[in-house]
């Protein structure tokens, strides 16, 4: 999303896949959770460990039905820290 019709979110959407980043995402979180996500796959997962980040609080916004959470850097498997 571009930010410039950021509230405009029509009822039948026009795209199958959104690619952005964690600042765009939280820049347009209002529109973007009123989508109802299938899935939402987040890059950089380790980012998510903080649960008191902006970046957690705001992908937990997300309504979808799976998640699947990416990284390089090793993490330890807590399920506490999945949103």
């Amino acid at each position: 999303m571009t930010g410039v019709e950021t509230e405009k979110i029509p009822e039948s959407y026009k795209f199958n896949v959104l690619i952005t980043s964690y600042e765009m995402a939280i820049r347009d979180m209002g529109p973007l959770r009123k989508v109802p996500w299938k899935c939402i796959i987040v890059d950089e997962a380790q980012r998510l460990k903080n649960k008191a980040s902006l970046l957690f609080e705001t992908l937990k916004e997300f309504p979808c039905e799976r998640r699947l959470l990416l990284t390089g850097t090793p993490v330890q498997n807590n399920m506490n820290v999945c949103f």
